[in-house]
C-alpha cells in the first residue's frame, strides 16, 4: 500500500477514475485475504471485500495525513469486515474443543495419501487452517490474521485496531499460543505422532462439501509437512497459516465496485 501517496488520494478525491481505479486494485487482495481469513466462505469475503472497498474511496477525503495511508485503510477495512452480515465475523464459529473432536471423528483412517488427489489434499489444508482461525474470537483472530499472517507491521496494525503497541503485542502471542497449541496437539502436518492426515478427511470432507475449488493451491504436502515439523512451534504455526493461496478476485469484485462507483 506504501504506492498510494497523498498526491493519488488528492486526484482520487477530485474524482479521477485512473486514481480512484488504481487504489482499488491495490487494496483489493490484501482487504480479500483479511475478509475470507475472518468469515471463512468465499462468497462472504467477497461481498465484505467489496464493502470495504466502497468504504475506503467514499472516505478518502477523511484520510489527513496525519497517519500512513495503509494505516488508515486497514482500520476502516476491518472495521467494515468485523461488522458485516450483523458482525458475523466476531463471533467464533466453533470452539477449540469441537474442532479437535472433528479431526478425531471426521476421518476415514483406511484411507491412502495419493499423488493424483493432491489439489484436493491442498484445498482440504486449507480449509481446516481456515476452520481453526474461527475457534478464535474476533479480537484475537484479526491480531493473528493482520500481524501473523499479513504480516501488518506491529505498529501499523496496532493503531489500525485502536490498540497500544504492547496490548497488540500482547493479543497477537495470545492467538499465537492458543493456534500453536491446537496444531501442535492435533494436526498431522505439524507432527507425525498425531494421526489426523489430509488425505483421511478428504472423503468426509467431500461428503459435507467442505472442499471449494476456490481454494486450489500448488501446494505440496509433503514438503509442507517436512519444513513444519522442522521448526519451533510458533514458526512452524506462522508456516502452516502462510501456506494458503494468495489469489486475487479482481475479476469478480472490481466490476461491482467500479459499477457502484460510477466508473
Amino acid at each position: 500500500m506504501n504506492e498510494i501517496t497523498q498526491e493519488l488520494v488528492a486526484r482520487a478525491v477530485d474524482g479521477d477514475p485512473a486514481a480512484i481505479h488504481r487504489i482499488v486494485a491495490v487494496l483489493e487482495r490484501p482487504f480479500f485475504h483479511l475478509a475470507l481469513r475472518m468469515l471463512m466462505q468465499h462468497d462472504d469475503a467477497e461481498e465484505a471485500c467489496q464493502e470495504a472497498l466502497l468504504r475506503v474511496i467514499t472516505r478518502l477525503s477523511s484520510w489527513r495525513g496525519e497517519s500512513q495511508f495503509a494505516t488508515w485503510a486497514w482500520s476502516v477495512a476491518t472495521r467494515c469486515v468485523l461488522d458485516y452480515g450483523r458482525g458475523r465475523a466476531r463471533r467464533p464459529l466453533l470452539a477449540f474443543e469441537d474442532f479437535e473432536a472433528d479431526l478425531a471423528d471426521a476421518r476415514d483412517d483406511s484411507a491412502r495419501e495419493r499423488v493424483e488427489d493432491a489439489v484436493l489434499l491442498a484445498q482440504v489444508k486449507v480449509g481446516c487452517a481456515r476452520a481453526m482461525l474461527q475457534c478464535l474470537d474476533a479480537d484475537h483472530r484479526v491480531a493473528y490474521v493482520l500481524g501473523e499472517i499479513l504480516e501488518v507491521e506491529g505498529p501499523q496494525a496496532a493503531a489500525a485496531l485502536n490498540l497500544t503497541p504492547a496490548a497488540f503485542r500482547k493479543r497477537l502471542s495470545r492467538a499465537r499460543q492458543r493456534l500453536a497449541q491446537t496444531l501442535t496437539r492435533s494436526c498431522g502436518v505439524r507432527s507425525a505422532d498425531n494421526p489426523c492426515r489430509c488425505h483421511k478427511r478428504l472423503a468426509p470432507a467431500r461428503a459435507k462439501g467442505r472442499l471449494d475449488p476456490r481454494d486450489a493451491a500448488e501446494l505440496e504436502l509433503p514438503a509442507l509437512r517436512e519444513r513444519v515439523r522442522s521448526l519451533e512451534e510458533l514458526s512452524a504455526t506462522h508456516a502452516f497459516f502462510e501456506a494458503d493461496p494468495q489469489g486475487s478476485v479482481a475479476e469478480r469484485v472490481l466490476p461491482h465496485v467500479h459499477r457502484a462507483l460510477g466508473l
